[in-house]
């Protein structure tokens, strides 16, 4: 399979300026996955391979999220530099493929922090205003402030344990200085509240593609760490409580601004902060149905986010902005763009049928489970995402014509194929819940 991956890779560099040939090698490549029928548990803790079934799951939410976004991005077809663009998304894919499939820590490390030099390179190169050198400097920073301190804990758990594998080393005793090294990274990159003012400027000024990357698989990064060193952080049941307890609060605090935002931007990256910090309360609360929730919610969002943010796009390229203000009445000129909306906005609060849904209730089964006193903060939590995405809903497509001129131009196909393509598996994975078992 990594064989096959490197293929990929390697014919999609040949093919730079045919396009067309890289999208069908993704195309076929895509349904290589589901029909080779591989046992799992055989990758599951080999030495030089860490494939089990959430890395597997990630690594198919990461290739159709990138064959999503560079299918919609065509328009940078008749750029000069679009060999450049295609060739750091395929640095992209072949960092995210490796940091889902490596067992040993250190080459872990490595690809986590190369996936920032082309989520960097295209913020920076195809952003929207001169405000992406500020951003770009926000995401470079903030996941080097994590970074360095992470790096120590490792070279400090080779020195005790003989062992950067993940299944071979463990820390002997109580560091609690290593374990805060070795969450702290992961947590920037979710992000955690406290720590999230990078991901509403990166989302803001990054170009569509790098959007719909950057809230469909590399906020799911964090997670799938917390994941997979969450048996050395069982060691430390009253610390993890505390970040519990600071994604609860933010998560809560997350909503609340996402109903005072203008920017259509702004309002999703808020909503993926909100929701993120679901996925670390589910994962650090170490119960079997709050990891299933959490694995569920990051697919789930991972689909529903990147869709959310192509439709924002599509209303930026008719109306020239993105103000919830400018952009009004869509339902009176385009009512089949404004049922895409509708389906989106409802899946990402939570409505049948959608796996954020059954996420949402997995999570916080496992959650009251852990303390029943959460089910008074998340029935607040769950009632703020519907407000929040009735609100972007309602201002978007009920009111009156800022301007009647630039609805005229009339949506494209392909636009309709890209979102379909988007809410497609989340609807299919709510009818397959057993493949989640």
């Amino acid at each position: 399979m990594i064989i096959s991956s490197f293929f990929v890779l390697f014919f999609g560099i040949l093919s730079g300026l045919k396009w067309w040939i890289f999208l069908g090698l993704m195309l076929l490549y895509y349904p290589f996955f589901h029909f080779l029928n591989f046992n799992l548990s055989f990758f599951s803790k080999n030495l030089f391979v860490c494939l089990d079934f959430f890395s597997f799951l990630m690594i198919i939410l990461t290739f159709w999220i990138i064959f999503l976004s560079i299918f919609s991005s065509l328009k940078i077809l008749s750029c000069s530099f679009f060999t450049i663009f295609m060739i750091s998304f395929f640095l992209l894919f072949f960092f995210l493929f490796m940091f889902f499939v490596v067992s040993n820590f250190l080459f872990f490390f490595f690809f986590f922090e190369s996936t920032l030099i082309p989520t960097l390179f295209i913020i920076i190169g195809w952003g929207n205003k001169i405000e992406r050198i500020k951003s770009g400097y926000y995401l470079f920073f903030y996941t080097l402030f994590g970074s360095m301190p992470m790096l120590m804990s490792i070279f400090f758990l080779k020195k005790i344990s003989f062992s950067l594998t993940f299944f071979f080393f463990e820390i002997e005793g109580v560091y609690y200085i290593i374990y805060l090294f070795l969450i702290i990274s992961l947590l920037i990159k979710m992000p955690m509240f406290l720590v999230h003012s990078w991901l509403p400027k990166a989302h803001v000024e990054a170009p569509l593609s790098g959007s719909m990357i950057l809230a469909g698989v590399l906020l799911k990064m964090g997670g799938y760490g917390l994941f997979r060193l969450s048996y050395l952080y069982k060691k430390f049941l009253s610390l993890n409580s505390i970040w519990v307890y600071i994604s609860l609060w933010g998560g809560i605090l997350s909503s609340f601004i996402c109903v005072r935002q203008v920017d259509l931007k702004s309002i999703i990256a808020f909503s993926s902060v909100s929701h993120m910090s679901l996925v670390i309360m589910g994962i650090l609360s170490f119960s079997s149905c709050s990891l299933i929730g959490s694995l569920m919610l990051m697919v789930a969002h991972g689909l529903c986010s990147s869709g959310m943010f192509f439709l924002a796009n599509v209303l930026y390229e008719r109306s020239g902005s993105r103000s919830i203000f400018l952009n009004k009445g869509l339902m009176s000129m385009f009512p089949s763009l404004s049922i895409w909306w509708f389906l989106f906005c409802s899946f990402n609060m939570a409505c049948p049928p959608s796996l954020n849904l059954i996420s949402e209730i997995f999570l916080m089964n496992g959650l009251i489970s852990w303390s029943f006193i959460f089910v008074f903060f998340l029935m607040f939590f769950s009632f703020l995402g519907g407000v929040y995405n009735l609100f972007l809903f309602s201002f978007c497509n009920h009111g009156s014509l800022y301007s009647s001129i630039f609805f005229f131009n009339s949506c494209y196909l392909i636009e309709y194929y890209i979102l379909y393509l988007h809410i497609f598996p989340i609807t299919i994975f709510f009818l397959k819940l057993d493949f989640f078992y």
